[in-house]
Order: structure tokens, then C-alpha cells, then sequence
């Protein structure tokens, strides 16, 4: 009897032993997958909510930034018919929208960084966007660019959520849906292809450059690769989303749809952006310098017209036999 529960008890030890380190690792992978998830805690600082019913849209804050959301709110209701309309996306799923007024809390919280020139930031794997307060209300306008580009983000992962889409077709087209762009951005490309700090469209793929010069570059020139694949007709995006979809893989999709690979696309795409800004008649063709004209030929007729009036005020006081009036 006794050699019997000195079995079961060395078992019993054996049985605990091996458990543990099976125990620990299963701990350590639900930390893993804890932190895989960096939004998962983005309301720990938010205490009130504006819920759109009729999008499935939370925004979550805190007491002091209620003005803000309520900006974000009028944008969300404002902009999401036009957005999904685009996209071809028949239904929205519910997501989250979450105020920060204080990201390096935040960021040292849940272990990660966000990029330091950033505004607002989507995780369409969790349907989750993340708005930095303080900087998303440096600029009046900042937060009718900022929201409507975070949700062509998300929007476009619910589209195809299964489908990993180079970065410059994703801030191509949320810039596009977003209008961000205007004539000083169009100066700035310039600037940038004339400077050679333009990328290649191939080195626009999976990640913007840490340097906010290089980002912003890179923001401009998948602009300049959207509007030049669709070449004005945006209308055939929700076509060409519906073969991603069907697809499951955008390369495929980009050649099944266009007839040419998205290697072929690019080459093509950075030979046309180099023979359009390397030409001295681009000094012509860019919206900021025709502005600069305009101004100054607006400048040489008011200059003209003064002097004309100053000339007939003369010739009046001579008809008159008084003294010339001074220059």
C-alpha cells in the first residue's frame, strides 16, 4: 500500500513538473498575442461615447475633447455615404473611433510607437481608428482631411479584408477620397522629383519612411500613381475592387484588370513622372506657378490702371492752367 501512494505521489510531482513549463508557455503566447494587438486598450482613457446607430460608429473620449468628437462625429456622418459609394462596399461594419489626448501615454501603455508626424491612425484588422486631439486641432480644417483619410483605410480593409494592397494604392486613394490634394502639394511633387527626393514607385510598397520629409514625398507620389492608373476615371475603382475581392490577391487582380503587371505599372509610372517634371515646360504646367502668373499679371494691370489714372489726373490739371500734379 504504501509503495502504491508512493507512486501516485511521485506522479502527482512528475504530473506538476511537466504542467508548469506547458502552463507558462501558454501565458506567454496569450502576452504575445496581448501585445500583437496594440489597440486593444486604445479606451482605457476615455470616459464618454457618441454612437452612430445608423453606421455602427463608436466614438469614444474624454469629457474635454466632447467638442471634438462631435466634429468627428458630423465628418463620419458627412462623409462615409461618398466613401463606401466609391469603394463599392455595400455594407459598413461596426468600428471603433478613439479620441487620444495624450499618444506618448498611450504609446509607453500599450509598448509600441506611432509614427511622430502622424495625426490619426487606422487598424482596419481591428476596424479601430485612433485620433491624436491635440494635434488634429493645431489647423481648422485638419480634421475634415484627417478623418475621411483614416476611413478610406478602413473602409478599404472591410472591402477586401483578406487582401494585403501596396501602400501607395492605399494612400493614393485616400488621399484622393479624402480631396487632400491641392495646388502647394502639387508644388511640393515637384519640388521632389526636381530634388531626386522622389521614391520610386517600387520603394512605395509596404512602409512609409520614418523622416517626415521622406513620408510626405512618398504621400505625393502614390497620389501622383493613383490618379495616373486611373488616368480620370475613378469610377471603374469599384470594378477593379470587386476583381481584388473575387481575386484575393492584388497582383493578380491589378493583372487581370489593367493588362500589365504591377512591376510593368510602375516602371511605366516612374518614366512618366520624370519626363513630366523633368521638362522646363512644367514650369508652365503646375498649378502653383499659373497661380504665381495669375497673381502677377493681376498685379500689372492694377499697376497699369493706377498709372493711367494718375496720367488723366495730370492732363485734366493742365487743361485747367494749374501746376502738373507730382509723379
Amino acid at each position: 500500500m504504501d509503495r502504491v501512494r508512493g507512486r501516485l505521489v511521485r506522479s502527482r510531482r512528475i504530473l506538476v513538473s511537466r504542467a508548469i513549463p506547458v502552463l507558462l508557455a501558454f501565458a506567454a503566447c496569450v502576452l504575445v498575442i496581448a501585445a500583437a494587438r496594440p489597440v486593444a486598450g486604445a479606451g482605457t482613457e476615455t470616459a464618454q461615447r457618441i454612437t452612430l446607430d445608423e453606421w455602427g460608429v463608436t466614438i469614444e473620449f474624454r469629457a474635454a475633447d466632447r467638442k471634438v468628437a462631435a466634429e468627428v462625429a458630423s465628418i463620419c456622418r458627412k462623409s462615409l455615404p461618398s466613401l463606401s459609394r466609391q469603394q463599392g462596399l455595400a455594407a459598413i461594419e461596426p468600428f471603433h473611433v478613439f479620441l487620444l489626448s495624450d499618444v506618448k501615454a498611450y504609446e509607453e501603455r500599450m509598448g509600441f510607437s506611432l509614427p511622430s508626424w502622424g495625426i490619426a491612425f487606422a487598424f482596419p484588422e481591428n476596424n479601430i481608428v485612433l485620433v491624436d486631439v491635440p494635434r488634429a486641432t493645431k489647423a481648422w480644417d485638419t480634421l475634415e482631411k484627417v478623418i475621411p483619410h483614416e476611413l478610406s483605410h478602413l473602409l478599404l480593409g472591410q472591402r477586401a479584408p483578406s487582401v494585403r494592397f501596396p501602400l501607395w494604392f492605399m494612400e493614393g486613394l485616400a488621399q484622393w477620397q479624402a480631396s487632400e490634394w491641392s495646388v502647394m502639394e502639387s508644388w511640393h511633387l515637384t519640388e521632389a522629383v526636381w530634388g531626386n527626393r522622389a521614391p520610386a514607385l517600387g520603394q512605395v510598397v509596404s512602409y512609409m519612411p520614418a523622416d517626415e520629409t521622406r513620408a510626405r514625398d512618398a504621400y505625393r507620389v502614390s497620389y501622383a500613381a493613383f490618379q495616373y492608373r486611373f488616368d480620370e476615371h475613378t469610377e471603374r475603382l469599384g470594378d477593379f475592387l470587386d476583381e481584388v475581392a473575387a481575386r484575393g490577391d492584388f497582383g493578380e487582380a491589378f493583372a487581370g484588370f489593367w493588362n500589365e503587371t504591377e512591376g510593368q505599372f510602375q516602371a511605366r509610372f516612374d518614366e512618366h513622372l520624370a519626363r513630366k517634371y523633368s521638362s522646363p515646360l512644367m514650369l508652365f504646367q503646375t498649378g502653383p506657378l499659373f497661380t504665381l502668373a495669375s497673381v502677377l499679371f493681376v498685379i500689372v494691370v492694377i499697376r497699369i490702371w493706377f498709372r493711367n489714372r494718375r496720367k488723366l489726373r495730370r492732363m485734366e490739371t493742365a487743361e485747367k492752367g494749374g501746376p502738373p500734379s507730382p509723379e
